[in-house]
């Protein structure tokens, strides 16, 4: 085999029988990274594209399971923000209820499913009073503060949501000696007041000791 060169790009092989030739060839189609041919195979491409994306699945499956657990914490936590300050509200003028008084206070009403009281409250806006008739009520799965004012047409009332999606509701009141669902006493007012609710699948529970301020 004899190699001669023409130019400096170009070299002309030339054979001197067909086993030498086919030799050679069998050699440089072998081993074509030692000819200047380096490169990747199909085989190699599809297996890195493979991996590739096997890692890509994984990394957007964690992010977006990263993404519902922080939902569900903020959903949750809004609910418990909701739900305690509904409670200390509640809490916050019960505790600061007025007996009723001669030809001076509303009667207190207590059943089973609403409370109508008059309290001492810090809810206020400037022009308000503090001294509020005030009722809580459960109703259509709602959980309602209602209070009343006068205008020129008469009395008003005034209804805020503090909580949607309540089930099983109830209020019952503490006579001393016995937990009962029915206040009949309207001119004395029970020693403590329960609250119990289902809210969001959790069941709730609050009991109020009442202050008298006579």
């Amino acid at each position: 085999m004899n190699i001669k060169s023409k130019s400096s790009d170009i070299k002309v092989v030339r054979f001197k029988s067909s086993d030498e030739r086919s030799l050679y060839f069998s050699l440089y189609t072998s081993h074509p990274a030692s000819y200047g041919s380096q490169g990747f195979t199909l085989v190699e491409i599809l297996i890195s594209i493979t991996i590739l994306a096997i890692v890509m699945s994984i990394l957007y499956g964690t992010f977006s399971t990263s993404s519902t657990n922080v939902k569900i914490i903020e959903d949750r936590a809004d609910e418990l923000s909701s739900l305690a300050g509904a409670i200390d509200v509640v809490s916050n003028e019960i505790r600061s209820i007025y007996p009723p008084m001669e030809n001076y206070l509303e009667e207190f009403l207590g059943k089973k499913d609403r409370i109508v009281f008059t309290s001492l409250t810090h809810f206020v806006k400037d022009d308000d009073p503090a001294i509020q008739k005030i009722s809580y009520l459960f109703e259509d799965g709602q959980f309602i503060r209602r209070t009343w004012y006068s205008d020129s047409g008469g009395e008003v009332k005034k209804d805020t949501l503090l909580l949607n999606n309540i089930n099983e509701s109830s209020f019952s009141y503490f006579d001393g000696e016995q937990w009962i669902d029915d206040w009949s006493d309207v001119k004395n007012i029970p020693s403590g007041v329960r609250i119990a609710f289902f809210y969001q699948g959790r069941q709730v529970e609050s009991v109020i000791p009442v202050i008298s301020r006579r």
